[in-house]
């Protein structure tokens, strides 16, 4: 069997592999592609006599399958090796050196002297002289000497074969080491992660909730102590401070944006949940959520209209030239205080907050699109 064929799949098409053979896992859109493939391996190594007669599943079942294969007679290596090609310094053979020297002008320098010194009889015989037997010797030991050997230097293609060489080596240490660390495999999960309805809500609400958290709590002035070494003079920064978590300020515009961005609105959505009710020929839960994304973004549109919002009245009213912004009180048992600080340090303020489900609402309408 070949665990290969499902991972060439994608996520979408193991989910309608996994509702084909039935597969007893609910929320299979919450599983990772790693996890959804182990549970479909070992799900269709189960029931193997049931799909392996579908065509569908011919890969599986076959990829793996061992063949049997004819081992080769061994082939005996026969390294050829290239000789060293020599060069030849020209310069240096014409130029004599001093032992060549040596030896070409000895002999005959000593021939001079013995035809100068003694004087052989004119007979068939030849006489040995000492001047002969010392200029033999001499030779003998300069045949002797080793010739000095050359340093060839390296031809062009053999430099840029090692070159090749280390380039490779070096491409595979760092292949090497990017697989060890496993950041493909990281990067895509978060990606398919990221690539969801939930995660677009979950991050705006992590926003407005850490600019809420920022902007309402308090700060200290601190100083950062000079360095004399470095030439730098001390500071003057702003530092949260962390006792007003403890004041009942901060925990009353809490949960007044609490209750009108995600408690009320997840209440609403589960009761009146549209994706339960999809017209679809093939109904699964991958297309299903327990909380409807389109509601909660409505209901959460609503509630900061109702929470948030400030009516204008006509200048002909007040009597003062323009609109003027009309008082309104707290909303439901939260002050008009708590009511005014959240709508003042939300980003964007009571517009951001609209801003933000109707960003929701769009990519809710998208998602339904792409699940049809």
């Amino acid at each position: 069997m070949s665990i290969s064929w499902l991972k060439q799949k994608r996520k979408g098409e193991l989910i309608d592999i996994a509702h084909e053979v039935d597969l007893p896992e609910p929320n299979l859109d919450r599983l990772l592609k790693n996890d959804l493939v182990d549970k479909l391996q070992e799900h269709l190594e189960t029931h193997r006599s049931t799909y392996s007669k579908r065509p569908a599943f011919d890969d599986f079942y076959t990829r793996g399958s061992p063949i049997k294969r004819e081992r080769l007679s061994p082939v005996p290596v026969v390294s050829v090796s290239r000789p060293r090609r020599s060069t030849i310094n020209r310069l240096e053979q014409d130029e004599p050196t001093p032992e060549k020297s040596l030896v070409t002008r000895t002999p005959a320098l000593v021939a001079r002297r013995v035809s100068t010194t003694t004087r052989a009889p004119a007979t068939g015989s030849v006489t040995r002289t000492p001047a002969t037997s010392s200029a033999s010797r001499t030779s003998g030991v300069l045949s002797q000497i080793p010739s000095p050997q050359v340093d060839i230097p390296a031809s062009p293609s053999q430099l840029a074969e090692v070159a090749d060489q280390s380039f490779q080596a070096a491409k595979g240490k760092v292949s090497e080491l990017w697989e060890r660390t496993h950041l493909e495999e990281t990067i895509g999960d978060i990606r398919e992660n990221a690539s969801s309805v939930v995660f677009i809500q979950m991050a705006i609400l992590l926003v407005e909730s850490f600019g809420l958290l920022w902007n309402t709590g308090n700060t200290f002035a601190a100083q950062t102590p000079s360095v004399a070494a470095l030439n730098l003079p001390s500071k003057t920064i702003a530092l949260p401070d962390m006792s007003y978590l403890l004041k009942s300020e901060f925990w009353a515009s809490a949960t007044l944006w609490s209750v009108t961005s995600w408690a009320l609105p997840l209440l609403f959505s589960y009761f009146f949940n549209l994706t339960l009710k999809s017209n679809t020929r093939h109904k699964s839960t991958n297309k299903q959520y327990t909380v409807d994304p389109l509601t909660f973004n409505i209901a959460r549109a609503l509630l900061a209209y109702s929470a948030y919002s400030l009516p204008v009245a006509d200048a002909a009213l007040v009597g003062e030239p323009g609109i003027v912004d009309a008082r309104k009180p707290g909303w439901g048992p939260f002050a008009e205080l708590t009511v005014n600080t959240v709508r003042q340090h939300i980003p964007g303020r009571y517009y951001g907050m609209q801003i933000g489900s109707v960003i929701g609402v769009l990519f809710s309408l998208y998602d339904a699109a792409l699940k049809k």
